[in-house]
């Protein structure tokens, strides 16, 4: 005899909506930073690209700016991570709408704050990226 297969859902325990977005792309500018109280965070931009058949090289790119709070990540990027690096990234998104002072005209400002990386290829050694540069 079969078995109804039912799962039951709990409505006791709520779950906060989400919003997560996975990203693999090479870092561009790093900016370390502190907040008024001390904080250290990072914000850095990452360069993603897309296939794109419209496109004369067939590839468009997507610049995302990303902020990490995480004291363990930030320590990683200050001894490993510069410009050129390939991650992939795990960042919660948040949208806010910004309205000028006449509420005549909208921005969507979209926050991404890193929950985790993976670093896919770190950059070129400097000394290997200086040499070349003389040769």
């Amino acid at each position: 005899m079969l078995k109804s297969a039912v799962r039951s859902f709990s409505v006791s325990a709520t779950r906060n909506a989400f919003a997560r977005m996975q990203l693999l792309g090479t870092v561009g500018s790093v900016n370390f930073r502190e907040t008024k109280n001390g904080t250290k965070f990072i914000n850095y931009s990452l360069a993603v690209n897309q296939y794109d058949p419209s496109s004369e090289d067939n590839k468009t790119t997507d610049w995302f700016n990303v902020s990490v709070f995480d004291e363990k990540q930030i320590s990683a990027f200050e001894k490993f991570l510069r410009p050129g690096a390939q991650l992939f990234v795990e960042a919660d998104v948040r949208q806010r709408v910004l309205v000028d002072e006449e509420g005549e005209n909208k921005h969507t400002l979209t926050s991404l704050k890193q929950v985790r990386f993976d670093v896919v290829r770190f950059p070129k050694k400097l000394e290997e990226s200086e040499d070349t540069e003389g040769h």
